[in-house]
């Protein structure tokens, strides 16, 4: 029995119809497959986890880091008082999240409540080359950063900049609930796109170690895959 309206509109107050039917490829579909692909998206989601998580908090922590050197152990409220290096866009975020975080823990509000309320997506503007003059080029920076990246390719920042933006875009779909089987072939390659910038950074092998099962997750539901094409 192929999907119908009729099985649709029972998921219009829970997850809508929109979202379940975005689970559908062709005529042919049945609502068991489409929850079959519609669960499978949530658990090579979460098997994601370890590593966007382990990415996003040792990016952040080793530019904080790297930005105490370059200007100051106070940069960040220096910052926000003068602006002397962000773009607007940039200042705004930042200025947001240290507002949101004083306003929110009051007398407990610490430096380090700030850096860890600024989303993702400042951390990687921060590693485009719009700053490459003002950070990346800048003698120490980038390998304060990255500081296991291999010495025999040159430093530019730019090269690590599209493949952290390709990952954000990658982990707002996840953390917005949103299907990313359309190519599962893709899914691996970002994964090892994960790993290779993860490598670059300061060691956290102990921790994805403890936490990571992506490749068995994805080897077990890996012989549906070619079934679950999803559209965007």
């Amino acid at each position: 029995m192929t999907l119908t309206r009729e099985q649709l509109v029972k998921f219009s107050k829970t997850t809508s119809v929109e979202r379940i039917e975005s689970f559908a490829i062709d005529n042919n579909d049945n609502l068991d497959i489409v929850l079959a692909r519609y669960a499978n998206n949530i658990i090579i989601s979460q098997a994601l986890y370890p590593e966007l998580s382990t990415l996003e908090i040792t990016l952040r922590n080793s530019i904080n880091f790297m930005l105490k050197n370059l200007f100051g152990e106070n940069w960040l409220e220096d910052e926000v008082r003068h602006n002397k290096f962000l773009t607007s866009y940039d200042y705004d975020t930042l200025k947001k999240a240290y507002s949101d975080t004083k306003e929110k823990y009051l007398e407990k509000y610490s430096i380090g409540k700030v850096i860890s309320n600024i989303n993702f997506g400042f951390w990687t503007n921060l590693c485009s080359k719009k700053y490459n003059s003002i950070i990346w080029t800048k003698k120490g920076c980038f390998k304060t950063v990255f500081v296991n990246y291999p010495s025999d390719k040159q430093q530019q920042i730019h090269e690590i900049s599209k493949k952290l933006d390709s990952i954000r875009r990658l982990r707002n779909r996840i953390f917005h609930y949103e299907p990313i089987l359309k190519e599962p072939e893709k899914i691996l390659s970002k994964y090892n796109e994960i790993l290779e910038i993860l490598s670059y950074l300061e060691d956290n092998k102990m921790i994805l170690d403890k936490t990571s099962n992506f490749l068995e997750t994805y080897a077990k539901i890996a012989r549906n895959l070619e079934h679950y094409t999803i559209k965007s």
